[in-house]
């Protein structure tokens, strides 16, 4: 017996169902810790109580399963459960008769928690989500081909989409599903790396190079052997560090910042831009060569108002991760998200869902909380064929910069950039040079 009972408790332990086992009076004798996510009771709490009040149903549901007793025949139903805290879950329920050596008899109670099904389903199914990206539309499913495809072919590869559509998610998967994957993935947002030390940052200094080098420190490249770096914004790259990056693309050498020798490298490079690269090489700001050494293969991922069809998937998946209690998101609301123009793509809808579920912490999410949420999204903008006209983009960054008060690296962190590309876009809708600052600029933009 105690065997068995080690055996059965073992099986508890490793399902994700969970299972209620009630005598022929209707009380509770079993209860798995699983069950607990449904009912809201812990197994100690439950057991010896009537069947009735730990799983609580429409009279109607608990009647058909009941009635398993003397039909000797399986039911099943899909049913809201009511949970010990009074907020609802979504389950499936299948319930058979059972007899045990004794002569006792009663039922069996299997309960598929359907959250958690459909983040099982959803990890497993390629059509509606891949790793960490999710989305079932077709352009997603192309890219997730592609993915295939693409991850075990040791090659450059340009990941290009506007800001917020997951291009790191892409990268994380390309190295994930390579040669590869157990070798470090190092990412490098270039964006946000001073233009002065961008060199320094990616191919690594001597002890002396310069003022403040007081040990010799590795590049990110150095860091990267043997598996794979992921240039973010790789636009940022100022030109004379793009000359040394083509000469890694093609040679596998570089030198670092302050040394005369030439050291060897193995690690394969992903790029990525929110700005199509071949407009920037016609541009004049990106070179061609490099451009050339880089787009061996380009994924092209999808802004999320192109793929609207996945907007409720996306946003169950945010309500499951930051909601702390059961919650809906209302018809009403869910018609309001697919409505949004989403300029900031997947990262605006997150930042969206996560200020609704902060504003109402249980119940449903209706339209007022979104529209709460969507005022405190600062719109990113996507300047690309599809983003805001030239004055749009003029009046944004103008706007910008005046609430912060001059302070160029607060306005460009409010548009989601660095201010490298701030100031290029300043300098692109044709404002000139940036006005002096005011008094009231902070030491971190100094």
């Amino acid at each position: 017996m105690r065997e068995e009972s080690g055996v059965l408790d073992a099986w508890l332990s490793a399902t994700d169902d969970g299972v209620i086992a009630v005598d022929d009076t209707g009380t509770v004798v079993l209860h798995s810790a699983a069950a607990s996510r449904v009912t809201g009771l812990p197994p100690d709490a439950a057991v010896a109580r009537p069947w009735r009040e730990v799983l609580r149903l429409e009279a109607g549901v608990a009647d058909e399963l009941w009635a398993v007793r003397t039909t000797g025949r399986e039911a099943r139903a899909a049913a809201e459960v009511i949970c010990a805290q009074g907020n609802q879950r979504s389950a499936e329920i299948v319930c058979t008769p059972w007899r045990d050596s004794a002569g006792r008899r009663g039922i069996l109670v299997l309960i598929h928690d359907l959250a958690t099904l459909c983040r099982q389903r959803r990890t497993a199914d390629g059509r509606t989500g891949y790793g960490s990206l999710i989305g079932a539309h077709p352009r997603m499913r192309e890219l997730y081909e592609l993915i295939d495809v693409v991850a075990p072919n040791d090659v450059p590869v340009v990941i290009e989409g506007e800001t917020g559509v997951g291009k790191e998610l892409v990268a994380q998967l390309l190295h994930a599903r390579s040669a590869r994957a157990e070798k470090p993935l190092i990412v490098v947002h270039c964006a946000g790396l001073a233009p002065g030390l961008v060199e320094s940052e990616l191919f690594g200094h001597v002890r002396g190079a310069f003022t403040g080098a007081v040990a010799t420190v590795l590049g990110r490249f150095e860091r990267a052997n043997g598996g794979t770096i992921f240039l973010d914004e790789v636009t940022e790259i100022p030109p004379a560090t793009q000359v040394k990056l083509l000469r890694v693309l093609q040679s596998g050498e570089f030198e670092r910042v302050g040394d005369m020798r030439s050291r060897s490298v193995d690690a394969r490079v992903i790029a990525a831009s929110n700005q199509p690269l071949e407009e920037e090489v016609r541009a004049g700001r990106f070179r061609a060569d490099l451009y050339y050494r880089l787009n061996v293969v380009r994924l092209l991922v999808p802004p999320l108002r192109e793929r609207r069809s996945d907007i409720p998937l996306l946003a169950r998946h945010f309500v499951e991760q930051y909601a702390t209690a059961e919650c809906e998101i209302t018809p009403a609301a869910m018609a309001l998200l697919e409505r949004a123009p989403w300029p900031g793509n997947v990262r605006e809808l997150e930042n969206a869902i996560r200020s609704a579920v902060t504003l109402r912490p249980a119940g449903p999410l209706t339209p007022e909380l979104f529209d709460l949420g969507l005022r405190a999204v600062v719109p990113v903008p996507a300047l690309c064929e599809h983003g805001p006209s030239a004055a749009e983009r003029r009046a944004m960054l103008v706007r910008a910069l005046a609430e912060h008060h001059g302070s160029r690296t607060d306005a460009a962190r409010a548009l989601g950039v660095g201010r490298a590309t701030f100031y290029r876009w300043w300098r692109e809708v044709g404002l000139g040079d940036l006005p002096a600052r005011t008094a009231t600029v902070e030491h971190g933009d100094l």
